[in-house]
């Protein structure tokens, strides 16, 4: 099947070159066209690789800078242990109250605590849906009030007996078991 070309009049008025009844926007005025000649894309080309090869050299230097200075691996293991032990010392002014009702505020839980001491947060986590999880934490400004409000264990909020006791803190890489002691470890029978 054979295609023509065909001539076609512009918006402007100028001749439009076009194949097979479609028109592309390629305006032909005495024979100047909006397309760059190929020595024009020769020499933008040449501007790239100058710019691409610059940006090779800054990279080199770069990775030279990289290997003369020392890791950051210690300055990492520092902040690392200075956020852990930070960790540490709020989760001991830091309680964990379990049992809370659904429908309990953490208003409530503060009014509820208020007088152990000078309550930082209350925090009532939730699930994915937004829904609580039924216990919440509570964090105070000194560690003297998490030891009255453990004396606040099996107190009733809502109707419900809230289960009161230290936060512990999570050790990193640390993996908590449940339900095996690790004297006793399960050995599956295989039959």
């Amino acid at each position: 099947m054979a295609t023509t070309m065909t001539a076609k009049r512009g918006p402007r008025g100028g001749e439009m070159r076009g194949s097979g009844g479609r028109a592309r926007a390629c305006p032909i005025e005495d024979g100047v066209t909006d397309h760059p000649s190929t020595a024009d894309l020769r020499a933008s080309l040449s501007t790239r690789d100058q710019e691409l090869e610059e940006m090779r050299r800054r990279l080199r230097e770069l990775e030279k800078l990289e290997v003369e200075i020392p890791p950051a691996a210690s300055h990492e293991e520092e902040s690392e242990t200075a956020t852990t032990a930070e960790k540490a010392e709020v989760d001991a002014r830091s309680i964990y109250v379990g049992n809370v009702d659904y429908a309990c505020l953490p208003e409530e839980v503060q009014q509820h605590f208020q007088f152990c001491g000078t309550i930082n947060r209350v925090t009532i986590l939730t699930d994915s849906f937004g829904q609580p999880k039924g216990f919440a934490y509570v964090e105070f400004d000194e560690v003297e009030a998490v030891q009255n409000a453990l004396l606040l264990n099996e107190t009733e909020l809502h109707g419900r007996p809230l289960k009161v006791c230290p936060k512990r803190t999570n050790i990193p890489g640390m993996k908590q078991s449940r339900g095996r002691h690790p004297v006793h470890p399960f050995y599956p029978s295989y039959g």
